[in-house]
């Protein structure tokens, strides 16, 4: 293949994020890029295992002088949330995405994509490693695991009887000189509301919800940020108390762990509606949204557009009323903010998924707590919701928070590094996204892990980036912490 990031630092780690872009790795299609990771250690003649879940796990022997030195563990994830713009017709379940290198030299992004930055920076730089017989280091437990980005599922899968490291070092994080001792668990609340339908005859209107700046519902659940999907039911909501209409259909969203962008709804209204009255309402509605969010979603955009007259199947209002006021009122973003760590989100939660069938209008969240208690008690709050309006609900993707730990040998071992070789602190953070560190911590017993990685911004967006140089100081640091752990 030809190399966009040739000749760029660092090379190995760029070539190998190279070759992992161009294969669809998006959660739960993991089997072509978790082959790929075979077949590097069988050129590379490395010992490995590759269980039925698709995660990988490669070995690496001491470098001489090393092996009475303890195992790392180094661990990162190979699948990728995939999301991407509108207009962008690439189908990422089956063709690679586009790599897009800004002017600057050193912002790396995709073609209206997201990039896969999280988690591949951390396959590449693993890879880079094994590759290269040249560099000291103890003996290594590379960790690729599946499914991250929809609860977990290969962490939770992954048999650790052969990984004998009690060091972890997780690379999925996504700020230079943060070093990440602690995260929220989590837990998918799907909710289910039955749906009956009758024929009706009316005039068709589409309403687009679009222009928010989404992001992940873990690093900007935080920043005040709006939920299309939870905007779209306030809209609905407010719109039936000026105009009667029925609910053909709502969708927004495609990931649970991302804060949706865009959402539309179909409506029928009675024929003879005043088609200026209710667009000219829409058009004030959307200026009221744009100034409660003017700091934190000023693009956000309100479009409408009429059908002809016609037949359509619509929901009965018993099914419409039900979802919608369950729509006006599920809790949204924080709930609880961390008394421990100023400003830190400790329990939210974010509505990905909205999708209507013929018989169903389905809805998916991704619930957050550093404190489990916090994080069941959402869940049970959202469960009993949909319940008492006429819908079910199953919990699944649960995983615990990682909890913060005020001894950490590695992780002073790797400040004490840090702060020698930059002159800067490193600052100890503790996270309300969602790390495998919590699952490995509980399959492996005495674990000290700390997760680092370079700036990347924007992650579960078509405008995730990360810089390269950010990139190549990191995969020094890891180096010489290597190189350090006799």
């Amino acid at each position: 293949m030809q190399y966009k990031l040739a000749g760029k630092e660092p090379r190995a780690v760029l070539r190998y994020f190279e070759e992992i872009a161009a294969i669809p790795h998006g959660s739960r299609n993991t089997k072509a890029i978790s082959d790929y990771l075979v077949r590097f250690a069988k050129e590379h003649e490395l010992r490995y295992f590759q269980d039925e879940v698709n995660n990988v796990v490669i070995f690496a022997d001491a470098s001489p002088g090393y092996e009475e030195a303890e195992r790392i563990v180094l661990q990162g994830h190979m699948d990728m949330v995939c999301e991407k713009n509108a207009d962008v017709v690439l189908d990422m379940e089956t063709e690679p995405i586009v790599l897009v290198l800004d002017e600057d030299g050193d912002t790396l992004r995709a073609d209206g994509t997201t990039l896969g930055g999280d988690d591949g920076i951390a396959v590449a730089m693993m890879l880079a490693i094994l590759e290269d017989k040249t560099l000291p280091h103890p003996g290594l437990d590379c960790i690729f695991t599946v499914d991250e980005e929809v609860g977990m599922d290969g962490a939770e899968a992954l048999d650790c009887a052969a990984i004998h490291g009690r060091k972890l070092l997780n690379l999925d994080s996504e700020e230079e000189g943060v070093f990440t001792a602690g995260c929220a668990g989590g837990v998918q609340p799907h909710i289910t509301f039955p749906v009956e339908r009758k024929e009706k005859k009316g005039l068709p209107f589409m309403i687009r919800v679009s222009g928010l700046r989404g992001g992940h519902s873990g690093e900007c659940i935080g920043l005040g940020r709006a939920n299309a999907n939870q905007i779209l039911g306030r809209v609905l909501c407010v719109l039936g108390k000026e105009f009667s209409f029925r609910l053909i259909r709502m969708d927004g969203g495609s990931k649970d762990n991302a804060i949706t962008r865009e959402a539309e709804a179909e409506l029928l209204f009675p024929c003879g509606t005043d088609r200026a009255a209710v667009t000219a309402w829409l058009d004030g509605f959307a200026e009221l949204l744009r100034n409660e969010y003017q700091f934190t979603d000023a693009g956000i955009s309100l479009a409408g557009e009429w059908g002809e007259e016609t037949a359509r199947r619509v929901m009965k209002r018993k099914s419409a009323r039900a979802v919608l006021c369950f729509l006006a009122v599920f809790p949204y973003g924080v709930q609880e903010f961390s008394p421990a760590f100023a400003g830190l989100p400790q329990t939210s939660l974010n509505l990905g998924i909205l999708k209507t069938e013929e018989n169903a209008v389905r809805a998916v969240f991704l619930v957050r707590s550093s404190v489990n208690s916090q994080k069941d008690m959402m869940a049970d709050r959202v469960v009993s919701l949909a319940e008492a309006l006429g819908g079910s609900a199953e919990l699944s993707g649960c995983y615990p928070a990682w909890e913060y730990q005020a001894q950490s040998p590695f992780r002073d071992i790797m400040a004490r590094l840090y702060e020698e070789q930059t002159g800067k602190k490193p600052r100890i953070a503790v996270i309300h996204g969602g790390l495998e560190c919590g699952l490995l911590s509980g399959k492996l017993p005495g674990l000290d892990a700390v997760s680092i990685g370079p700036d990347m911004k924007d992650i579960h967006t078509p405008n995730e980036h990360f810089s390269l140089r950010s990139a190549d100081r990191v995969y020094q640091f890891v180096l010489s912490l290597l190189r350090e752990s006799r």
